[in-house]
């Protein structure tokens, strides 16, 4: 979502300017679609278009042939080439678990993603829109990953908000949650640095991203041990094997947020 603020109006008894990571304020509001109208404008010119190529499961129908977001020009190539393999691998995972879950037309195979969310999964498994119960962590990646097929489809046929890219100065990767299945941008914000660090792999960056989208796609915090939108992302960061007993859960969930 592109954020406003305004100095003076250009409604009856205020002006205002468009600007960039502020709040819309009530004057704007009274005029918001003129406003946004040239804010989108405006701040765009500061992102490079970049678009990602989206794999077609079996099973998954109206699936488009890329994503797209506005990554904001500070970033450099190399980090440019890691948002998009990040995203990539996320993709990867989405594809793999929808063909397992399809087996061969029966549409009701367990997934390697699911059966491993399934062994560390027990709390918060619905997200904030769903209204019955999710019994277990395979129903809930079952969810998740069907919502996120929402989420590539209302992107890639232009039916959500452009989605930005932004740097942020902490943490690794930062997506608010939503309220709604439908038209919700994938937006994110990412730290450049933690990019350029070998601390954080490949696998790792694809967690951070898939715990991000799960904001996205309407899960909620705390991202501790148990809960659905950390131990998901978790057997993405471990390749879908079992926990390590000395490994602690804290060194993958630091790079949630």
């Amino acid at each position: 979502m592109i954020l406003l603020t305004s100095t003076k109006s250009k409604c009856k008894k205020h002006k205002k300017t468009c600007l960039k990571k502020s709040t819309c304020t009530k004057c704007q509001q009274k005029c918001l679609k003129t406003c946004l109208k040239k804010c989108k404008k405006k701040s765009l010119k500061d992102y490079k278009k970049i678009a990602i190529e989206v794999p077609k499961p079996q099973g998954v129908k109206n699936v488009p042939s890329h994503i797209y977001f506005y990554l904001h020009k500070s970033f450099t190539k190399e980090q440019e080439r890691r948002i998009r393999l990040g995203i990539s691998l996320l993709l990867d995972r989405w594809y793999t678990h929808h063909n397992q879950k399809w087996n061969g037309g029966t549409n009701t195979g367990i997934s390697d993603l699911a059966a491993c969310t399934n062994l560390y999964a027990t709390k918060k498994l619905k997200p904030v829109w769903a209204k019955s119960s999710v019994p277990n962590g395979i129903a809930a990646t079952n969810l998740a990953m069907n919502q996120f097929t929402q989420l590539i489809r209302d992107n890639g046929f232009k039916k959500s908000p452009p989605a930005t890219i932004d740097p942020r100065s902490s943490t690794t990767i930062y997506a608010p949650t939503a309220s709604t299945k439908r038209r919700v941008p994938l937006s994110l914000q990412i730290n450049p640095k933690q990019l350029n660090g070998q601390a954080l792999t490949d696998l790792d960056l694809s967690g951070s991203i898939t715990h991000a989208w799960l904001h996205r796609a309407g899960w909620t915090d705390p991202k501790v041990t148990s809960y659905f939108i950390s131990e998901c992302p978790m057997c993405v960061m471990r390749n879908l094997t079992p926990k390590n007993p000395n490994v602690r859960d804290s060194s993958y969930y630091k790079f949630f947020d």
